[in-house]
């Protein structure tokens, strides 16, 4: 098992549709207690797609969220404060213009990470995690974002395999699904995409464990929690199945996008982009042959913190 320093550090994930902060204190054996958490819905990715460059709209709503978070890892007193940008910071080409105002108004560096390190990130994040059920095979990460969805295969703390993806709740519905709701033809496109990029998907070897990470997966989780169709209890560690992954991507198929945002336990935020990640969970799940899937709050920053804690130790 690897080892840490011990303090308090902060990450910040720039993602297509949210920043996400967590300012986290890590023991020597890698537990991780949360001071403090964040969560703005920017929607940077607007309109991003298919031009690939930021409006300003969204560029200012993201730097606000990103220096206000900076400010509160300074004012819980994080030693180190690192922020990473995914998919749309990847594609966008003034994605490094917007990192340099990043960097000017909030005296931090954004630095945009590769598809194959959010993938690392994502399953460093969730393989120290006592509280996740353990497993005798590989464990593997799913990690639906707004721009890009990451596969990483790992057994414990070495990484088998990873993949990123083009596919990702905002991309697809930007690109495909325009109609409210969306009319079978769209439906019939999108579902062609999400088999065309996924379909040299491998299925699980025995004994693996699934886990689903990203703010799609917990949504559709807090839905069916709502609904009746899992057990009550917290969403980190809960079991999703795949039969009623298909049910609700039937449900918001149905659903216009101002009814969807009345759906209990869904972010109205992501009412228009939900069916999307629906359906590219629904076919990762059938081409991984997966029955069920293990939601994880965990993610990118939190794989961050760990990274943090790992380089610190290294420095001493």
């Amino acid at each position: 098992m690897r080892q840490f320093y011990p303090g308090r550090y902060a990450a910040i994930d720039v993602g297509s549709n949210s920043v996400l902060l967590l300012i986290a204190d890590v023991d020597e054996e890698g537990r991780l207690t949360p001071v403090a958490q964040g969560a703005r819905a920017t929607r940077l990715s607007e309109r991003c797609y298919p031009a690939n460059r930021l409006i300003r709209a969204a560029r200012e709503r993201t730097l606000d969220a990103v220096c206000d978070f900076t400010r509160a890892a300074r004012r819980f007193g994080a030693e180190s404060v690192a922020a990473v940008g995914t998919s749309v910071l990847r594609e966008a080409a003034n994605g490094p213009e917007f990192c340099q105002q990043v960097r000017q108004e909030c005296r931090l560096p954004l630095e945009i990470i590769t598809g194959e390190q959010e993938a690392e990130l994502a399953y460093m994040g969730n393989v120290h995690d006592r509280r996740l059920p353990g497993s005798d095979g590989e464990r593997v990460v799913l990690d639906l974002g707004g721009g890009s969805t990451e596969l990483v295969r790992g057994l414990g703390e070495t990484i088998l395999g990873r993949a990123s993806y083009p596919l990702g709740a905002i991309r697809l519905t930007e690109r495909h699904l325009k109609s409210d709701p969306p009319l079978m033809v769209e439906g019939t496109a999108a579902d062609a995409v999400i088999e065309q990029e996924l379909g040299r998907v491998q299925p699980l070897s025995p004994a693996s464990l699934l886990l689903g990470s990203g703010g799609t997966i917990y949504n559709l989780a807090a839905v069916a929690r709502s609904a009746g169709m899992i057990p009550h209890g917290e969403l980190h560690g809960a079991v999703l199945p795949h039969t009623r992954v298909a049910e609700l991507v039937d449900l918001f198929r149905s659903l216009p996008v101002k009814f969807r945002k009345r759906v209990p336990g869904l972010e109205p935020e992501r009412a228009d982009v939900i069916l999307a990640g629906a359906m590219i969970l629904h076919q990762a799940m059938a081409l991984l042959d997966a029955s069920s899937i293990v939601v994880t709050a965990n993610g990118v920053r939190h794989g961050c913190v760990y990274a943090m804690a790992q380089r610190a130790l290294l420095h001493r």
